[in-house]
């Protein structure tokens, strides 16, 4: 009867500290790397394109104005106000839209769908029938 004691405080003491043993290791576990979890704002320059061989540069200034998100796009000599901009810091979603001249001053919309991670922004746009990518990195 002695030896099944014996057996069974060994067995609680190794269970007690095996279960030690997980919770520390689980607080040593690598976490997500948080996306963004801060506006925007700022300067972010970069290219776009329809392709890897059709890159422009481009710049996108954002800041925050009576509690929205505001900003230029700056895509050659033009510069074009963006007419919405959203922004969701638990996934980094971010969103944009502005107008820009056409041919025969036909009015243009691109929408712009992107993520923030870090000090980086990574998305498509769109606008009539074509769509490309963008990627700029914050000044």
């Amino acid at each position: 009867m002695k030896r099944t004691l014996g057996t069974e405080m060994i067995n609680k003491v190794l269970f007690f500290c095996f279960t030690i043993a997980l919770l520390l290791l689980s607080t040593c576990t690598p976490r997500p790397a948080a996306v963004s979890s801060q506006v925007p704002g700022g300067t972010w320059s970069g290219e776009y394109g329809l392709g890897a061989d059709r890159r422009e540069p481009i710049s996108v200034d954002l800041r925050w104005e009576d509690g929205n998100l505001r900003g230029i796009v700056h895509a050659g000599p033009r510069t074009l106000p963006l007419t919405k901009v959203s922004f969701t810091p638990e996934t980094g979603a971010i969103s944009m839209e502005f107008d820009a001249e056409g041919n025969r001053g036909r009015t243009v919309h691109y929408i712009i769908d992107g993520k923030v991670n870090g000090n980086t922004m990574t998305g498509t746009w769109t606008h009539d029938d074509e769509k490309g990518d963008f990627s700029v990195t914050k000044q």
